[in-house]
C-alpha cells in the first residue's frame, strides 16, 4: 500500500500545491483506485511516513476528505474510508444524473473546436483492457466533458459526488464484463459532441449512466 501511495503522489506532485491539498489529492486519488478500499482504517503515521510529510497536512487532508463523504472519522478509534449504503448510492446517481446532464447540455454550448480534439482524441487513448488505466480514466474523461459548461459550482458538485460514487464501479463484480459496452458508450457521448448532435448526446448519456448505475450498484462493498 505504501508503494501505491507514494506513485500516486509522485503523480501528483506540483510545486504550487499546498501540502494539505496535495494530500487530500493523493488520498481521494487512493480511494477512488481502489488503493484504500471501503472500509480500511487509515493510519495518519503511516500515510506522514509515506509522503515525507508531517502529521499537520494529513490530519487537515482528513477532516476535508471526511466532508467530502470519502472518510468517517470516530473518536478514540481514527479514521476509515467510507462506504456506502444502497440507498445512498442511488440518490447520489439521482443529483448526479441532473447535474451531469445539465452540464453536458451546456458544454454543448460553449465546447471549442480544441476542446472536442482533445477530448476526442483522449478518449480513445482509454485502454479498455488495462483495468486500472481504463477505471482511472472515467472520472476524468466525465468532468472533461462537464468543464466547457463553466458552471464552476455545479463542476464542484459534480467531481465531489463522482470522487465518492465513481469507486464503486472499480469494485463492481461484473465491471470488465462491461468495459467494451462503456468503452463503445464513450465514444458515442464523445462523438455526438463532435458531430454537434444535441439529442444523440442525451440519449448516449443516459444509457451510459444507467449502465454505470447498474454496475455501482453491483458492488461487494456496498453497505
Amino acid at each position: 500500500m505504501k508503494t501505491e501511495i507514494r506513485s500516486i503522489a509522485d503523480e501528483i506532485q506540483s510545486p504550487s500545491i499546498a501540502a494539505r491539498d496535495w494530500v487530500f489529492q493523493v488520498i481521494r486519488t487512493a480511494i477512488m483506485r481502489g488503493v484504500l478500499p471501503c472500509n480500511m482504517p487509515l493510519r495518519q503515521e503511516e500515510i506522514s511516513d509515506a509522503l515525507n510529510v508531517s502529521h499537520i497536512p494529513v490530519r487537515e487532508a482528513f477532516r476535508q476528505l471526511e466532508a467530502y463523504g470519502l472518510i468517517k472519522i470516530y473518536p478514540n478509534r481514527g479514521a476509515v474510508v467510507a462506504t456506502l449504503t444502497r440507498k445512498e448510492l442511488v440518490d447520489m446517481c439521482e443529483v448526479l444524473f441532473i447535474l451531469e446532464k445539465t452540464a453536458l447540455n451546456e458544454a454543448f454550448d460553449n465546447m471549442t473546436f480544441e476542446q472536442l480534439k482533445f477530448i476526442s482524441a483522449s478518449v480513445r487513448k482509454i485502454d479498455e483492457n488495462d483495468e486500472w488505466h481504463f477505471a482511472s480514466s472515467n472520472m476524468p474523461l466525465h468532468l472533461s466533458w462537464c468543464i466547457p459548461s463553466k458552471n464552476n459550482t455545479m463542476l464542484s458538485f459534480i467531481e465531489q459526488i463522482r470522487a465518492n460514487v465513481d469507486r464503486f464501479l472499480r469494485h463492481s463484480q461484473s465491471s470488465l464484463l462491461q468495459s467494451a459496452d462503456i468503452m463503445k458508450e464513450h465514444i458515442e457521448i464523445t462523438d455526438a459532441f463532435v458531430n454537434r448532435d444535441r439529442t444523440a448526446l442525451n440519449e448516449a448519456f443516459k444509457k451510459h449512466f444507467e449502465r454505470e448505475r447498474e454496475l455501482m450498484l453491483d458492488s461487494k462493498f456496498l453497505s
